[in-house]
C-alpha cells in the first residue's frame, strides 16, 4: 500500500513538473518589451522614433522605419501562436503598396536587415507565404528552396497595392484580428493562418534561432506572441 502510494505521488509529481515545463513563454507580457532587443535599418540597436512601443498591453508598431524586434534568446521545438491586426497608416516607400510585415524564425546571430532565417510573410494578400532568407534551406514536397518563396495556396492573382484582398483571401479585413500558428519541430515547419494550413515542409536548415517581428513601413498591432515548447520528434 505504501509503495503504491509512493508511486502514485511520484507520478503526480512528474506530471506537475511536466505541466510546469510546458507553460508557454509569453513574449508579450503586457508590461514591457524586455524579451526583445531592437534593430533599425537607419539607427542600429536604437529606436529613436519609438517605432516599437507597448500600448494597452499590446505591441504597437508605428511603421515609420524599417527594422525589427528580436528575441534575446533562441528557440527550437515550439509552437508559436501570434495574433495581429493592421492599423491605418502605411509609410513611404510603401505608402501605396500592400501593408507588409513578417515573423522571422530561426534567425541566426548578428543583427542586419534580412538575417539568415525563415520569414513567415505578413502581408495583405500574402500572409502565410514562407520564405528562406539569406541562404537558409527549406523543402516542401519535392521542392527545396534556398531563395524565393513558397506561396500560400490560393495567393494568385496578387497585386502589390494598398488594401489588396485576393479572390481566395484567408486574412480578415483590415482592423480585425488574425491568428498565425507556426510549428517548428526539429527540421519540420508548419504554418497556419486563421486555422488554415498554408505551408507544411521539412528539412529546415537551420532548425533553431531567434524570433523576429518586423516593421516594414506598416502600422500594426500584436496582442499575442506565445511560444509553447514541444518535445523534439
Amino acid at each position: 500500500m505504501k509503495r503504491s502510494l509512493a508511486l502514485l505521488l511520484g507520478a503526480f509529481t512528474c506530471a506537475a513538473l511536466h505541466a510546469a515545463d510546458s507553460q508557454p513563454t509569453r513574449l508579450l507580457n503586457g508590461k514591457d518589451l524586455d524579451a526583445f532587443t531592437v534593430f533599425m535599418k537607419d539607427s542600429g540597436n536604437t529606436d529613436p522614433d519609438k517605432v516599437f512601443t507597448l500600448r494597452d498591453g499590446m505591441l504597437y508598431i508605428s511603421g515609420q522605419r524599417n527594422g525589427y524586434l528580436a528575441t534575446k534568446r533562441e528557440f527550437a521545438n515550439y509552437r508559436l501562436v501570434a495574433e495581429f491586426k493592421w492599423g491605418e497608416k502605411n509609410w513611404p516607400p510603401r505608402d501605396q503598396k500592400t501593408r507588409n510585415s513578417g515573423i522571422f524564425i530561426h534567425a541566426q546571430p548578428g543583427d542586419k536587415i534580412m538575417p539568415p532565417s525563415f520569414e513567415i510573410q505578413i502581408q495583405e494578400g500574402g500572409t502565410g507565404d514562407t520564405i528562406p532568407i539569406s541562404g537558409t534551406s527549406l523543402t516542401q514536397g519535392s521542392e527545396t528552396k534556398t531563395k524565393g518563396r513558397f506561396d500560400r495556396p490560393g495567393r494568385e492573382p496578387f497585386k502589390d497595392e494598398l488594401g489588396f484582398r485576393g479572390p481566395n483571401e484567408i486574412e480578415k479585413p483590415r482592423g480585425e484580428w488574425n491568428s498565425v500558428e507556426i510549428i517548428a519541430n526539429g527540421d519540420r515547419l508548419k504554418v497556419s493562418v486563421n486555422g488554415k494550413v498554408v505551408f507544411d515542409g521539412s528539412q529546415a536548415k537551420p532548425d533553431k534561432g531567434r524570433i523576429l517581428i518586423e516593421c516594414a513601413y506598416a502600422e500594426m498591432w500584436w496582442r499575442k506572441l506565445d511560444v509553447h515548447p514541444l518535445a523534439k520528434k
